[in-house]
């Protein structure tokens, strides 16, 4: 509907006044019509000004905001130093995720809508940062007495860091000598020796809290022990022109003077030549104005006079200008209107010190009046412009800039007088759902026509209304964007300004979207099998669709192709696949209500292709390895996903080498073969489908012959006799031989000693021991062996060491040394033989005692060695008494014993005589009888007579006694009675004293006759050692019993073994019981006894049961036990079995007991058990490295441990 202007003006003067300007939408009536209007758009504005300046740290997140309102659409563009950073867009905001320095500089946004545009005022972006010195170690000097004026080294940093300053290490704060300037300078006054040294200063942001120490700076000062004569004063650092803003809180002039001597120095201050006596400090050095304003401005001396001296003064100056930020004295009002042609003064006028610029903006563009001689700057600043068009009609912003500041004022020009017009109105349109329509709506007008879009009495779109979806474009067009199904209908633009108001309409047609909801997808199928493509499509049902589908961008004509299919619903069947069919598929869809398409690839699999051209050859960078080399195979159009090698070794059948190769790999080294052996390989490739045809085979390659790269295995070495050593081994392993062995090499030598091995070679491959003769006797060899083949000697293998078999001694003990003790006793001393002659381990010495005339009938004592005492100490007891013996000493080894030491001479001490011998009676009457016996088996001295006694039985008070001389050997008793038992006694006698009584009874009358054999014998108390027999005597043949003989078969019983005597006590005739000492453990014994009597000896008694001693304890020690080191943490323990009869046990149950500790430990030893008793060695473990260790080894059985 269109409105003429003369409706547009009746309706107008309804509303109040100002309604029209403040964007008010109300209901008018007319002709029964209800119509809703939108008056002008608003321009843009600020809501805020930006603060002048911002500090922020660097890699800080800085967002810069443009707070404005106004008539929608507002737009936003944003300028860093005059240069464009984004174009207009509906984002107010700027966003710099990390600060760097870079970033400093002033930053401004520009805002528009339909009405106009604006610039906003600058905003200064600071960032606080700090780099490092700039400079190195430097030096200066100066003249003593002479000012010292040291520049602060220079470090980029913003804002300027605070400096201090340090010499030697410690801070120098100012004093009527020490100066530091504004810019840090550090100014040393009548300067001395003492001031020579280095200086550094310490510079701290403190913004972001970085600190930084220079280099030295290292100040000397010469001509030093001149005379101190004055110097005049100088000024060396005069005051500096400095300009300030009104609103610091403060600024400080400074002037430093030097002058000798110092402390008569005087500065005095001096404004526009008034003196000034307020705002002092730092010894006058310094003047300091609070809070500056204008009048403060002006031209400030400083005067340096040496009191008392008529030296002429100095004096310097500098200007001080006190700027004065701009402000307005004369602004525009915010809404301007005018009418075409006419002409119009936009007031502007500003004040400041200096006096600020005037700059004219429209539309945040600058205005050159030169270019636009229509628009004149008037003095004073306003802009004049003439014969007003409607394109004047627009933002206008002065901007008042100084050296202090910038402001800004703007103004809404509105030009007149024209009524709204449509120029290009919305046509009818159709749209798919989805997608973005314009409807277009191009209009003219004095002033800019407001532009509001409707869809019957519904607002879309307005300079104060914006609905999703609905965005009114600055051109006045309408954007739907994404349309939908219900936006289907009518659209009115309606243009309106205060001269009028215009509008348009036109339909929108929405159809529903052709879209493919079920798309192909990719698929991956094998050779032969079918392929299934979907293009399920959803549309308008007012639409017709079509499907076509192209393969690789060319249609596929479905009919010709006997192995394709065209379902209705558009899914394409594809049977059969080949490679061939591979490819990228696409379903396209066409119709009014849009097009589609989607696509799809089709790969079709099958097994990967043998590998081609494989080489095999010996490898120039790695032994024994041969490079493999292949090309790439086809993969059957699916990643391979490994390699297979086969490997043939010497013809032997095909093998997997290596099961897992990298698809992407063409070569590999196939390392680890064995030299002098030939190879052949062959590959296949293996994808998702399955394993391929294996490739055609390698050349053959054979791998070089090399030395055997391991040592012969099992090799031991035992000792045969002491001068030799049996050494076997088994060959290397085959895999290590590494070519065809031809023999071996034995090398050997002294273990422990710096001597060159012996060697021997065996030429024979099949030899596999060597017996190594004329060795050193009881001497420890170490041994190794190696293999060769025609490439050379192999490794040797680990050294074993063995020892040659003991031998015997060489020599006799030394200094030995015999003397009777006793008449049964001979004490033996002597010194051990050098132990190199020993030949072996000293198992200890025999102490030898024998008659000068029974060499064969040798008293041997064994003595184990005594390592503690030089001089040993032995005897041998139950020797004869009273006789000679010749004595010697020899030492012993396990093979056997070595010489004797020169025999010597001595007899045993005189005893008393052993029993007389043969007692017997003859001529028994019935009052007397003959006694007769023979000299004492054992002297033991001179005979000086004999002593012969009778008495009734058991009646001592009859007893009578004769001594007889040494010659007398029978006596006639006489006196005796009839049929009477009577006890004879005869002892041989010598200077020692009575011997042993042999006695016996008789009846007078009754001669005595041989004794019966014990009866009744069993056996109790059966211990390890000993037993006790318990009997019943046999008949005793008329006269005493004088000794109870035991006889046993020991170990093997039975019939026809032998017995032998065990046991026997005399002088007990009332004995019943015996025990039996001596017994070995563990043994089988059977016992009979015999009994004796004056006449002789009875037969044996019955055989007792066989019996068993009980075990005990080893009596014995292992030996010949060795110890030596096996490595850094482990001892090599060695020792000889002890011999079956020495278990003392169930030999079962023998085993050996290793005990070992620290050397000096006070801590419990630690213990292991060996179990089998034939084990002859132990390896002890995880020891510490380099510690002495103190090792044990025991027999040990189920009783206990051995010594």
């Amino acid at each position: 509907m269109r409105l003429g202007s003369s409706k547009w003006d009746t309706l107008r003067k309804g509303f109040p006044s100002g309604v029209w300007q403040l964007g008010v939408c109300m209901p008018v009536i007319l002709k029964y019509i209800e119509v809703c209007f939108v008056l002008d758009d608003v321009p843009p504005y600020f809501k805020t000004e930006p603060v002048r300046s911002q500090l922020h740290l660097e890699r800080n997140r800085l967002v810069l905001t443009c707070m404005a309102e106004g008539s929608w659409p507002l737009e936003f563009k944003w300028i860093h130093n005059s240069t464009e950073l984004t174009r207009f867009s509906l984002e107010y905001r700027y966003l710099i995720p990390s600060l760097d320095r870079s970033h400093a500089g002033f930053y401004r946004c520009i805002v528009r809508n339909r009405v106009g545009a604006l610039l906003q005022r600058r905003t200064e972006v600071q960032v606080a940062f700090m780099g490092s010195f700039e400079e190195g170690e430097r030096a200066q000097s100066v003249s003593q007495g002479e000012g010292a004026v040291i520049p602060a080294p220079r470090i980029r940093s913003f804002p300027q860091p605070q400096v201090t300053w340090f010499r030697d290490g410690r801070k120098i704060p100012p004093s009527s000598r020490i100066a530091i300037t504004l810019d840090n300078t550090l100014v040393i006054l009548s300067t001395v020796a003492p001031d020579a040294g280095r200086y550094y200063v310490q510079a701290v942001n403190d913004k972001n809290g970085e600190n930084k120490t220079s280099q030295p700076i290292t100040l000397s000062v010469e001509n030093v022990g001149g005379p101190a004569d004055p110097i005049a004063p100088t000024i060396i650092i005069p005051p500096r022109n400095t300009s300030v803003v009104t609103g610091t809180s403060e600024v400080t002039m400074e002037c430093v003077a030097n002058a000798r001597p110092l402390i008569k120095l005087g500065i005095t201050w001096r404004k526009n030549g008034m003196l000034v006596n307020s705002g002092l400090s730092d010894f006058n050095r310094r003047l300091t104005i609070l809070s500056p304003l204008v009048s403060d401005a002006g031209y400030y001396e400083c005067e340096a006079v040496l009191r008392s001296s008529s030296v002429p003064s100095v004096s310097a100056g500098a200007y001080l200008h006190v700027l004065e930020p701009p402000q307005f004295i004369k602004e525009p009002e915010k809404h301007i209107t005018a009418e075409m042609e006419k002409v119009v003064d936009i007031p502007c006028q500003a004040r400041g010190v200096p006096q600020p610029d005037i700059v004219w903006y429209k539309d945040a563009l600058p205005i050159d009046p030169v270019k636009t001689p229509r628009y004149r700057v008037l003095v004073g600043g306003s802009l004049q412009v003439n014969g007003l068009l409607p394109d004047d009609t627009g933002m206008f912003q002065c901007f008042a800039r100084n050296s202090a500041g910038e402001v800004q004022t703007n103004t809404y020009l509105a030009v007149t007088s024209i009524a709204p017009n449509i120029t290009a109105g919305p046509s009818e349109s159709t749209v798919i759902d989805g997608m973005s329509v314009i409807l277009h709506c191009e209009t003219s007008g004095a002033p800019r026509p407001a532009i509001t879009w409707q869809k019957g009495e519904r607002v879309l779109a307005s300079g104060s209304v914006q609905l999703p979806r609905f965005t009114l474009l600055e051109s006045g067009s309408l954007l739907i964007s994404p349309s939908h199904i219900s936006d289907a209908g009518t659209y009115t633009c309606m243009a309106s300004n205060s001269r009028g108001i215009d509008e348009a309409s036109a339909d929108l047609v929405v159809w529903a979207r052709t879209r493919i909801t079920t798309p192909p997808q990719d698929q991956s199928v094998i050779k032969g099998t079918k392929a299934i493509m979907t293009c399920g499509v959803t549309h308008d049902p007012s639409v017709t669709v079509r499907h076509i589908w192209e393969k690789e961008g060319s249609v596929i004509n479905v009919q010709s192709i006997p192995r394709m299919r065209l379902d209705p619903d558009g899914t394409l069947h594809i049977s059969q696949t080949w490679s061939g069919d591979i490819g990228t598929y696409t379903c396209r869809v066409t119709s009014v209500g849009g097009n589609d398409s989607r696509s799809a690839h089709l790969r079709v699999r099958q097994l990967p292709h043998a590998p081609e051209n494989p080489t095999a050859v010996l490898s120039t960078s790695e032994k024994r390895a041969i490079d493999l080399a292949w090309a790439k195979p086809f993969d059957g159009n699916s990643p391979l996903i490994r390699y297979i090698l086969e490997v043939s070794e010497n013809n032997a059948p095909w093998a997997i080498l290596q099961a897992n190769i990298e698809p992407v790999s063409t070569a590999v080294t196939v390392n680890g073969l064995i030299p002098a052996r030939s190879y052949q390989f062959r590959l296949c490739a293996v994808n998702d489908v399955g394993k391929g045809q294996f490739s055609k085979e390698t050349d053959r390659v054979s791998l070089p012959e090399e030395p055997p790269s391991a040592p012969p295995q099992n090799v031991i070495a035992s000792g045969r006799t002491n001068q030799s050593i049996m050494i076997q081994w088994q060959p290397p392993p085959e895999s290590h031989q590494n070519g065809i062995l031809r023999g071996y090499t034995i090398r050997y030598r002294l273990t422990g000693l710096p001597v060159d091995y012996q060697i021997k070679n065996i030429s024979s491959p099949d030899v596999t021991n060597l017996l190594l003769e004329d060795l050193i006797i009881w001497t420890n060899y170490e041994i190794e062996v190696a293999a060769y083949n025609g490439a050379g000697l192999g490794t040797f293998s680990h050294k074993v060491t063995e020892w040659t078999l003991q031998g015997v001694p060489t020599i006799a003990p030394r200094s030995v040394q015999a003397e009777p003790v006793n008449s049964t006793t001979i004490r033996f001393t002597w010194t051990a033989p050098n132990p190199q002659f020993i030949n072996g381990i000293n198992q200890g010495y025999k102490l030898l005692a024998w008659e000068p005339s029974r060499d064969e009938e040798v008293s041997m004592v064994t003595v184990r060695p005594n390592f503690q005492d030089s001089v040993h100490v032995g005897y041998v007891t139950g020797l004869k008494k009273f006789t000679e013996y010749y004595t010697s000493v020899l030492c012993f080894t396990t093979p056997g014993d070595g010489p004797r030491s020169p025999p010597k001479a001595l007899r045993t001490h005189e005893d008393t005589p052993g029993a007389v011998g043969h007692l017997s009676f003859t001529e028994i009457l019935d009052t007397s009888l003959k006694v007769s016996w023979s000299e004492p088996g054992e002297k033991n001295g001179v005979l000086t007579g004999y002593r012969i006694s009778w008495e009734e039985y058991n009646r001592t008070n009859t007893r009578v006694t004769h001594y007889l001389p040494n010659v007398t050997l029978e006596y006639r008793v006489t006196g005796l009675t009839a049929l009477t038992t009577y006890t004879i006694e005869v002892a041989g006698m010598t200077s020692k004293g009575q011997g042993q009584l042999s006695s016996s009874t008789i009846s007078s009358g009754v001669p005595p006759e041989l004794p019966g054999p014990p009866t009744n014998m069993a056996i109790s108390n059966i211990g390890p050692r000993s037993v006790t027999l318990q009997f019943k005597p046999g008949y005793d043949g008329k006269t005493s019993i004088s000794r109870w003989q035991v006889e046993a078969q020991v170990g093997v019983v039975g019939e026809n073994e032998d017995w032998v005597m065990v046991h026997q006590v005399s002088n007990e005739p009332e004995a019943r019981s015996l025990e039996v000492p001596g017994l070995n453990p563990y043994t089988f014994y059977r016992f009979r006894m015999r009994q004796v009597n004056i006449v002789g000896t009875s037969p044996p008694s019955q055989p007792s049961r066989k019996i068993q001693t009980l075990p005990a304890p080893p009596d014995m020690a292992p030996a010949n036990v060795t110890l030596r080191t096996a490595s850094e943490t482990s001892l090599w323990l060695r020792w000889m079995p002890l011999p079956e009869w020495e278990y003392n046990g169930n030999a079962e149950q023998v085993g050996y007991r290793v005990q070992y500790s620290r050397a000096g430990s006070q801590g419990r030893a630690l213990i292991h058990i060996i179990t089998d008793r034939l084990e002859r060695e132990f390896t002890i473990e995880d020891l510490e490295e380099w510690t002495e260790y103190e090792v044990r080894v025991q027999a040990v059985n189920g009783i206990g441990t051995g010594p």
